[in-house]
């Protein structure tokens, strides 16, 4: 038996596991493209490949002395999300090589099928420029260039980041101490990195660029593993969503905190500054609700509306919303009754079946007693009692209590009752056809996060409600992050099916986010993923996370109200 086999290093060589079983070695470093040789990685659609559990670029060369390789796909979740990345690099490089110091492109946040970015300075796009960038992407794409990962010393970077005038990059790398900043680089052009890119530019075979009907953006556009890039615009933008982002952005501009380095300035700065910044923020969040709640009572109380259904994401802070929607509703002299859709699913054992999983599906409209549900409804209305109906999501069954009675006011009483529902179908018309569309009034609530890492890298809302939810299932459920995550992607898909393609079709649409919330997360959620095993198949979706926390600066949750949003997931809510 060799010295290695004893347990020694191997300094010379790494020993490679192939996903067929098959073990090779070969001389350190190891440059990761060589492996695409082997048999077991010979598919065309081959983008990176998993190494020890993390994702890493073809062009990456390991030094370490053991690796479990498997490939990564193009079509797989990671491997489109590196497929979009690629795609930023190449379009930021393309505006530079263009125009230069001309303007600076921010991207801000997604749409259907893609991103929207604005000039820095709100400007809006001509035809020309759009032109312009694509054809010097398609060039960079045809020339097929390499895709470098390079190190520049902290001085080096902000040098060099001042120089083409990237200010949110400047602000990120000023307010952290990091001694090694790593960028991605096509031809000379730098920015700072963030997750592995493709190993070169010909790895985009498709791809758009498009100039906003409101003619005040720019679209980048990308296929996704199950839609290609839509034909037009209508399905493309998401015009609710663009303008509660467009608001909240302003807003965060307003208090000087356009991006993360701008907010961790205000970290470690007076403490005084941090906390009044923070209180504004909460009295930012409070007004709004007052505003939602002066709207719809004045509906109310005209006759007008009798039923408002919330819907939003996984961990989007809905039941929070509600419940203060409800107390503001009552201190205009109306008696909301809550109801959650969540109480009328059907019994385990009665729920469909995905044809494609052949599990059961919870996230599906059929899923929900529609008939007993409106039913209940109708009876409200029509000024009768009915029993509360409650799930139990460990028996998998419904029950009506007995000792809860609900009823709305009569009519001679001369008070106004309205139906306050919230559930994942809230803004589905065909969750409520025995009310009238002009009688309901829906809301649409999601973290929407104005606030970007550096020019191109804005802070993605499924990784803030990944963090709140995965402090919430350790909290309240017992659940470990292993667990949450692997859950994650059937929540995330039902989302896309059952609440998004209905966003645009709310009357409103509340952004349930402050600008100080990952912060306040870090020290709950960071002990969390650092669980998740190097084995675990989640592994590299929990390092994501974590290196994405890592650009935020911690801070305690001692000046959080026990009436905010944030303490429905970290405990100490007024409402639970």
């Amino acid at each position: 038996m060799s010295k290695t086999d004893q347990g020694e290093i191997d300094f010379e060589n790494v020993k490679v596991m192939f996903p067929n079983g098959d073990t090779q070695k070969y001389p350190k470093p190891l440059l990761l493209s060589e492996l695409l040789k082997h048999k077991s990685l010979s598919s065309p659609d081959i983008i990176a490949l998993m190494v020890n559990g993390e994702v890493k670029s073809l062009n990456t060369r390991i030094k370490f002395g053991i690796a479990k390789v498997s490939p990564l796909l193009l079509n797989s979740y990671e491997g489109a999300s590196m497929y979009r990345r690629t795609l930023v690099q190449i379009f930021a490089t393309a505006v530079n090589k263009v125009y230069g110091k001309q303007f600076n492109v921010i991207i801000h946040h997604g749409v259907n099928n893609g991103y929207l970015a604005k000039k820095f300075d709100e400007k809006d796009f001509t035809e020309e420029e759009i032109k312009n960038i694509k054809d010097k992407m398609d060039e960079l794409i045809k020339s097929d260039l390499p895709i470098e990962e390079v190190s520049l010393s902290h001085d080096e970077a902000i040098n060099y980041f001042k120089s083409i005038n990237h200010k949110y990059s400047v602000s990120l790398i000023e307010s952290n101490n990091t001694d090694i900043i790593k960028c991605g680089c096509i031809d000379k052009f730098c920015t700072l990195f963030f997750r592995p890119l493709g190993k070169s530019t010909g790895i985009i075979k498709e791809f758009d660029v498009r100039l906003s009907s409101d003619k005040n953006s720019l679209l980048l556009l990308f296929p996704t593993p199950t839609k290609k890039i839509p034909s037009n615009l209508e399905e493309i933008e998401t015009k609710q969503t663009t303008k509660s982002y467009y608001e909240s952005f302003q807003y965060s501009k307003m208090i000087n905190v356009r991006c993360v380095g701008d907010w961790n300035k205000f970290v470690i700065s007076n403490p005084d500054k941090l906390r009044e910044l923070i209180l504004t923020m909460n009295m930012h969040h409070e007004k709004q609700i007052s505003d939602i709640a002066s709207k719809i009572a004045d509906k109310v109380l005209n006759g007008k509306v009798k039923f408002i259904g919330i819907a939003g994401p996984s961990a989007s802070g809905k039941t929070t919303f509600t419940k203060k929607l409800g107390i503001l509703l009552k201190s205009k002299g109306i008696e909301p009754i809550v109801l959650s859709m969540d109480d009328y699913f059907k019994d385990t054992k009665d729920s469909p079946v995905d044809p494609k999983t052949g599990k059961k599906d919870f996230e599906c409209l059929e899923a929900i007693r529609i008939d007993d549900f409106n039913k209940d409804l109708k009876k409200l209305f029509d000024g009768k009692e009915i029993k509360r109906c409650t799930f139990d999501f460990i028996a998998g069954t419904h029950h009506y209590d007995d000792k809860d009675i609900l009823k709305l006011p009569p009519k001679e009483s001369g008070k106004k009752g309205v139906i306050l529902c919230e559930g994942l179908h809230g803004i589905d018309e065909r969750g409520t056809p025995s009310i009238p569309r002009d009688e309901k009034f829906f809301i649409y609530i999601a973290p929407l996060t104005p606030m970007n890492s550096d020019e191109y890298n804005f802070f993605a809302d499924h990784v803030l409600r990944l963090y709140r939810r995965t402090i919430r299932d350790f909290r309240t459920r017992g659940r470990n992050a292993s667990a949450t995550l692997n859950h994650w992607f059937g929540v995330a898909e039902g989302e896309e099916k059952y609440i998004f393609p209905y966003i645009d079709s709310s009357d409103l649409i509340w952004n349930s986010s402050l600008d100080y919330e990952v912060s306040v997360l870090y020290p709950f959620v960071y002990p969390l993923l650092r669980t998740v095993n190097v084995d675990d198949e989640n592994y590299y979706l929990a390092c994501y996370l974590m290196n994405t926390m890592s650009a935020f600066l911690p801070i305690s949750d001692e000046e959080i109200e026990k009436t905010a949003v944030l303490r429905e997931f970290i405990g100490g809510s007024l409402f639970e």
